[in-house]
């Protein structure tokens, strides 16, 4: 079923005049800054039919509840020029139930249900959230790729609170059976409705990406074919073989990884640490989607060496790439504490970095996957030439000035002598705290 539902995901209304160029960093690397296209938003409600419910079921006597699955989807996409004065949105975080007010999140750059450009075809991609968060919360990078030609689709996982239940351990025990079959349900029925609806002849269902943060990353690697290990703890800690659809003991599981998704992009994937490793060593070597991880050193959620590092490691069956946030936590994909709650620690706990700015954060962020997914999606050798970085630490490249010289606000470039041992796209002495490594397919497992 398709419908608007504007205030379903949060979305309202305001005057041109209050948008705020958040996106016009004057430090952004070269690639932050939107695109060309305007950009409108949208809100599918997708259901899936007859999925497994935790909060449904009566677990004592083993009785599994199952019931349709309704999913919004938030869709950012290209726009036609909109008229003078149109409005853009604002958005806002859910409540804690659905019964609670939404709050108010921020002001968006999109104008909602505006008119797409069609016939164009344009690369489609996933956003998958993290625990507890909203769909709208990749607003930032939602709204800069559709301005680039993509079309955005954001799930809204509709997490339960853990404090409203009877059962607080039922909330992440549902997000671990639901996050790969949303995940693959909504790339399979876009895929479906391609050819229809408010965005027919909008997106192009065979050139994909999927991305996805903390339990979203958890699903995209998993979604891309990773089984999880029915030996694990983390199997053993759902009952009634909840997890076996996603592991290789299902036979339908591989031949359900999506054939359209050619890139994976995924933010401090949850799942790799001990004691509730997710995944077998052998496991992680069924994904062959082309990758772009993006972690903190210090992410002590998801944790680094013995988490995203080794999830990197053992994806030898992809060509990949590991850029990490120097000194950095676990909070580096979205786009920040809301404004009503930047006074308390906990909301920036949750959703700041203690040493980075968020502005930084999100500029590199667009800057990156801008350059992955144009040369995965596009096939544009230009801007996958920005991640061909010329050391791994950003701090030892190098960019020599006469004395007294200046580099203004110049951009490194690969092709530019004076720069090429700099990192391209990033302006003299501000690239910085930054790791880049890139491995092709068949490298060995570096650890």
């Amino acid at each position: 079923m398709n419908r608007l539902c504007m205030l379903a995901v949060g979305l309202f209304l305001i005057a041109p005049g209050a948008v705020q160029a958040r996106q016009a960093l004057a430090d952004g690397p070269q690639l932050s800054l939107p695109g060309a296209y305007s950009v409108g938003v949208q809100t599918l409600t997708l259901t899936h039919a007859d999925q497994p419910d935790l909060l449904g079921s009566d677990l004592a006597k083993g009785v599994i509840a199952r019931s349709d699955r309704v999913l919004p989807v938030t869709v950012w996409y290209p726009a036609t020029k909109p008229a003078a004065g149109a409005p853009v949105v604002r958005y806002t975080q859910p409540g804690a139930t659905p019964a609670a007010p939404a709050v108010f999140y921020k002001t968006g750059t999109a104008q909602a249900d505006a008119k797409p450009v069609r016939g164009q075809h344009f690369p489609l991609v996933i956003l998958s959230h993290g625990y507890r968060n909203w769909a709208t919360s990749f607003s930032d990078l939602a709204e800069n790729l559709a301005s680039k030609g993509y079309v955005v689709a954001s799930i809204e996982h509709r997490d339960l609170e853990p404090s409203t239940l009877p059962m607080p351990q039922l909330s992440f025990a549902s997000v671990l059976i639901t996050r790969v079959a949303d995940q693959r349900f909504v790339i399979a029925e876009l895929a479906r409705q391609a050819d229809k609806g408010p965005l027919k002849d909008v997106y192009d269902p065979e050139q994909v990406a999927l991305i996805g943060y903390s339990m979203g990353g958890f699903g995209a690697l998993t979604t891309m074919g990773a089984g999880l290990d029915a030996e694990g703890a983390l199997y053993k800690l759902v009952p009634f073989d909840l997890l076996k659809p996603f592991t290789t003991q299902d036979p339908s599981f591989a031949s359900g990884v999506p054939k359209g998704v050619k890139a994976m992009v995924a933010f401090a994937p949850w799942g790799g640490s001990p004691p509730l490793r997710a995944w077998s060593a052998g496991g992680l070597t069924s994904v062959t989607t082309p990758s772009l991880f993006i972690v903190g050193d210090q992410d002590d959620v998801s944790g680094y060496d013995q988490g995203v590092a080794w999830l990197y490691a053992g994806l030898t069956g992809a060509d990949r790439r590991l850029l990490v946030y120097e000194n950095a936590r676990h909070n580096v994909a979205l786009d920040g504490a809301t404004e009503a709650k930047a006074g308390k620690f906990q909301a920036l706990e949750r959703h700041e970095e203690p040493v980075w700015r968020r502005d930084r954060i999100l500029a590199i962020n667009r800057h990156f996957i801008t350059a992955f997914l144009d040369a995965q999606l596009k096939n544009d050798k230009a801007h996958g030439a920005l991640l061909n970085v010329p050391t791994p630490r950003a701090s030892d490249g190098v960019w020599p000035l006469a004395p007294g010289a200046s580099a203004a606000d110049r951009f490194a470039g690969p092709d530019d002598g004076a720069t090429v041992s700099y990192w391209p796209g990033f302006q003299r002495r501000w690239a910085l705290g930054l790791r880049l490594r890139h491995d092709p397919v068949g490298a060995p497992n570096p650890q």
